[in-house]
């Protein structure tokens, strides 16, 4: 299964699995890309010129760190508000504390960035209701 979120399931996804609480105008404008840094494909979400989602699965914690650090540098270059990195997936006990580890390090105390993992099942849910399973 693909992970590409179509633009009717975005608004759901943020706010509902990330919990996100930004007003509804900030989903009128939606961004939605597929981009591919150092071998890692992952889909670029911009809402509202304010929250980048970076969503993508299989990561080991190097690629997780040029992400977050690419992730970081296009935030603070655009002057957008928060970044969020979508993991899609069950990493196993050691893979996630690793994962989690390497973030919350390269992450130095940045409230405005955040590491989030969802299943491949609840984003399932998220394509289906949408009939855009893929």
């Amino acid at each position: 299964m693909r992970i590409d979120l179509p633009f009717s399931a975005v608004e759901p996804f943020v706010r509902e699995c990330l919990g996100c609480g930004c007003p509804a105008s900030v989903f009128d404008d939606i961004e939605s890309d597929i981009k591919v840094l150092s071998g890692i494909r992952y889909q670029r979400l911009l809402a509202g010129q304010r929250l980048l989602v970076y969503l993508l699965r299989d990561v080991t914690p190097e690629q997780l760190i040029c992400l977050q650090q690419a992730g970081l540098a296009e935030r603070d270059t655009a002057g957008y508000n928060r970044l969020r990195i979508v993991l899609v997936g069950e990493p196993d006990g050691a893979l996630y504390r690793q994962l989690r580890e390497q973030f919350e390090q390269n992450a130095s105390g940045d409230e405005k960035v955040h590491l989030h993992f969802v299943s491949s099942k609840t984003l399932a849910g998220y394509l289906i209701k949408k009939g855009k399973l893929q």
